[in-house]
């Protein structure tokens, strides 16, 4: 069994010293994956700090040097991947970045280029901005062939281009939501890879406020049971002691099964 952990929103605006005292004591046996902002735009939000909510620029990775000399040894060692937080994550009238920008397959090059060349790693996992997705946004990552993190387990034509293989996909989350008896409205993550012509698709569970460990457990239990992968998501900025606390006794739980391997977020669609 294949376990990762996802962490959104590492841009500009983060500071080393939190990532470190988040991580420091995890990445050395489980590695962690960086979903980062290749220019981050300044708004109001939690993840940015205040004075920066009223800029009108953006805000490159590489401004913020110290947080490049940070992470660059990290993902060399491999104690760090390395994913694509959509562009800027700006939000627009109509909706978040990869839902409503004009510009989405250009978004999708210059933030992977970008972020190859300043951390000098390879990017094959796409995180969209609040895990939202136009009918456009999945055309513009299957296009760069970029696998895809995030809760997608929605088939109606005006949300996703289909291929040939959709509705196989279709049928295989609507077979494993009947078998454990769940009704189309339960929150649930399908615990295997879908597959798509161009790019894969898995979706991860939530560590954030009111996240107990009880809930993960379960989750990694039902997931480890049918011989399924596991991928906790969650945002560095907002994981106090208490978050970080369900999270260290996540790993610990994961690790006294024999069957589980920590990977980065990449070889969760590798092939078993």
């Amino acid at each position: 069994m294949k376990f990762a952990i996802r962490d959104d929103d590492t841009s500009y605006f983060a500071d080393p010293e939190r990532l470190q005292w988040l991580y420091g004591d995890i990445w050395t046996h489980a590695p962690v994956s960086l979903a980062v902002v290749p220019k981050a735009a300044g708004f109001r939000d939690k993840a940015i700090p205040e004075r920066y909510w009223r800029a009108e620029r953006k805000f490159p990775l590489e401004e913020n040097a110290a947080l490049v000399s940070f992470l660059r040894p990290l993902v060399a060692s491999s104690r760090v991947a390395v994913g694509q937080h959509g562009l800027t994550h700006e939000e627009f009238p109509d909706g978040y970045e990869f839902q409503a920008a004009p510009d989405l397959e250009s978004r999708v090059r210059e933030g992977r280029d970008y972020l190859e060349r300043v951390l000098d790693t390879r990017v094959s996992v796409f995180v969209p901005p609040h895990n939202a997705l136009s009918k456009r946004g999945h055309a513009a990552t299957a296009a760069a062939a970029l696998n895809l993190l995030g809760s997608f387990l929605y088939f109606n034509p005006s949300l996703r281009p289909w291929d040939r293989r959709t509705f196989g996909n279709w049928r295989r989350v609507r077979a494993y939501r009947a078998r454990t008896g769940r009704s189309k409205h339960d929150r649930w993550i399908y615990p295997y890879v879908l597959r798509y012509d161009r790019h894969a698709e898995f979706g991860c569970h939530s560590l954030i406020p009111g996240t107990t460990f009880d809930e993960l457990k379960s989750a990694f239990n039902e997931a480890r049971s049918v011989g399924g992968d596991f991928c906790i998501a969650t945002h560095y900025w907002e994981v106090d002691t208490g978050l970080k606390s369900v999270l260290l006794s996540m790993l610990d739980y994961a690790s006294k099964h024999n069957d589980v391997t920590f990977v980065t977020a990449d070889k969760l669609f590798d092939p078993h």
